[in-house]
């Protein structure tokens, strides 16, 4: 799904500037363990399917949403594995809008064993890749989420405030 409306309308008013989103990533993984990821047309990067949490939207709704319009799978989050925010996870789009992203990392379940598929116009592909051999055009902090996705830790990771 493109730029959702509640942005569109925000955007009119602001333009490019800075603007603070919630978001999720979700770290999918089968019952082998495989992860994930969608080749990203805006960035040419594999990475877990993510996007933002819209008006009225719980943050598990939305890994729940986000998933099923990139992949056509169903999930169950189950756990939350980091909250990150800070300059470090702003973004700039290729067409100028800035983003302050506060994002909840959820680690997810596929509920059944169907094959995931390219399910919109985000992605150019989207599959499971052995955790072990991911691709090389990957952020590092998709690679990151990842293992703290396999550890399987009870507490989330929060990124220490700044000093």
């Amino acid at each position: 799904m493109p730029i959702s409306e509640y942005i569109k309308h925000i955007r009119a008013k602001i333009g490019n500037d800075l603007m603070l989103l919630p978001g999720v990533t979700a770290v999918v993984l089968n019952h082998r363990d495989e992860v994930l990821l969608q080749l990203r047309r805006d960035t040419d990067t594999w990475a877990p399917p993510s996007g933002g949490v819209e008006p009225g939207e719980t943050i598990a709704g939305c890994a729940i949403r986000e998933v099923l319009e990139e992949a056509g799978i169903k999930v169950r989050p189950e756990a939350i594995i980091a909250v990150l925010s800070g300059e470090e996870y702003n973004v700039t789009y290729p067409n100028g809008d800035q983003l302050a992203t506060v994002t909840a990392v959820f680690r997810c379940r596929p509920l059944d064993d169907k094959t995931p598929s390219v399910n919109d116009d985000e992605s150019q592909d989207i599959r499971y890749f052995n955790c072990e051999s991911l691709p090389e055009n990957m952020l590092p902090r998709h690679r990151w989420m990842i293992r703290l996705a396999l550890e399987n830790n009870a507490s989330p990771y929060f990124n220490p405030p700044s000093a």
